[in-house]
């Protein structure tokens, strides 16, 4: 499982919850069978989650050079006959649909869209690397068996992006992703997770069928990422047969709460779709060359990093990915307009805070308000009135501290801002 943070530690590992267990109290997803299985529908609580990192991935990729793209979630098929993922990847594909004639597919990756904005344009050898990313909608269909809450849907929004590169910029490109992951892991809390070298199977395997049959190029791109990997310091273990049809991989492979092992986030290297797609740049000799394409999701998908997040926290997340913030709880009726007037100041400056008014008592809505796992209790009564200020009580502390609410304010700011 991944390791956090000491915010993050959740007592004896019989009492440890997977997130399918902890969203029965906290509502971050939902499943229903009329919309269909693995087809999560995402509930506010969860929202914020996703929305946080995708933030903080937007964040880091710009800062990277990365320019974002949006493409459709549906293609013609012929696209994917180019792609290769017909026949190589069908069995994970949903159905064609049958339009005026036309058969279209869902799509179960956003590659061939990426190449098709590449190829939209001359590219010149200046223009090198190109980094194009996308928080892509995809559909896959997982068997009925293999589906497991968030951690395996058939619905799922990638962290994808696709860089396009010279032969001489391959090992720069996927080292800088890798410490791309490296960085946002260490946002996250995250510490423990292993990398696994995702090979080919030769021609002699049965497996052999899976992958497209150029055995020089296979150990070309072997080769470049076990040295990335040796170079960086990253300790892995090679696994053939895992690697995508089209090249192999790097997956950085973390563990469920019940110790189920899943890919959290993959780096590939794709020699073959700039052929197949007829992809070009000028170089320097005015001559046309292909590039190379490395595949990358520091986050994978967002149905599995909630998943592993949830789980790791055991829903008590940091501040900046908690979906509330802040409760305010009045002591009495005569309390609850400065209790609006200061979840108004927080809510203006975006801290996700409510109030509860309800008729009940105080240690009751403190102990509902730590269950919920919310960041911090505000109280407000006649002596903090009084004073000018509030009672502030941080989710772990055994002890209030009074501040005035602007200082409050300030104070939450400056966490989120730094995802502290």
């Amino acid at each position: 499982m991944s390791s956090v943070k000491d915010h993050g530690k959740a007592g004896p590992s019989h009492a440890l919850k997977d997130h399918r267990e902890l969203n029965q109290n906290h509502f971050y997803y939902h499943l229903d069978e009329s919309v269909g299985a693995g087809l999560p529908l995402w509930l506010p609580a969860g929202v914020v989650i996703r929305e946080e990192l995708e933030k903080l991935m937007k964040e880091l990729e710009f800062l990277a050079g990365y320019q974002r793209v949006a493409s459709p979630h549906i293609a013609k098929e012929e696209l994917y006959y180019q792609s290769g993922h017909l026949p190589y990847y069908e069995e994970s594909m949903y159905p064609s649909m049958n339009l005026d004639n036309v058969r279209f597919r869902l799509r179960p990756m956003c590659c061939p869209h990426h190449h098709k904005i590449y190829a939209s344009q001359l590219r010149s050898y200046r223009d090198m690397p190109l980094r194009l990313a996308e928080y892509g909608q995809v559909y896959r269909y997982e068997g009925s068996g293999a589906l497991s809450g968030l951690m395996r849907v058939r619905g799922l929004c990638q962290n994808d992006a696709h860089i396009y590169c010279r032969r001489s910029q391959v090992k720069e490109e996927i080292l800088k992703v890798l410490k791309m992951y490296q960085e946002a892991y260490r946002i996250l809390g995250i510490s423990k997770y292993h990398l696994r070298l995702s090979k080919w199977e030769s021609e002699e395997s049965d497996k052999s069928q899976k992958y497209v049959p150029f055995p020089e190029k296979w150990q070309w791109a072997e080769n470049v990422l076990r040295e990335v990997l040796i170079e960086s310091n990253l300790p892995f273990v090679e696994a053939p047969g895992e690697a995508a049809f089209y090249g192999p991989k790097i997956d950085i492979q973390m563990e469920s709460i019940h110790g189920k092992e899943e890919s959290a986030s993959t780096v590939q290297l794709d020699f073959i779709s700039a052929e197949r797609f007829d992809l070009s740049f000028i170089n320097e000799a005015g001559e046309r060359e292909h590039p190379l394409i490395i595949h990358r999701a520091p986050l994978g998908s967002h149905e599995r990093m909630v998943a592993l997040l949830i789980e790791a926290y055991q829903g008590a997340l940091p501040l900046w990915l908690s979906p509330e913030q802040i409760r305010i709880l009045p002591l009495a009726d005569r309390h609850i307009e400065e209790a609006e007037k200061s979840r108004l100041l927080l809510h203006n400056s975006f801290v996700r805070v409510r109030v509860d008014d309800r008729v009940e008592s105080l240690s009751r809505k403190i102990a509902e308000a730590w269950q919920a796992k919310v960041s911090y209790v505000v109280i407000i009564g006649d002596q903090e009135i009084a004073q000018g200020c509030v009672s502030v009580q941080e989710r772990g502390q055994r002890k209030a501290e009074k501040m005035e609410v602007s200082k409050l304010r300030d104070m939450l700011l400056d966490k989120i801002k730094r995802r502290s």
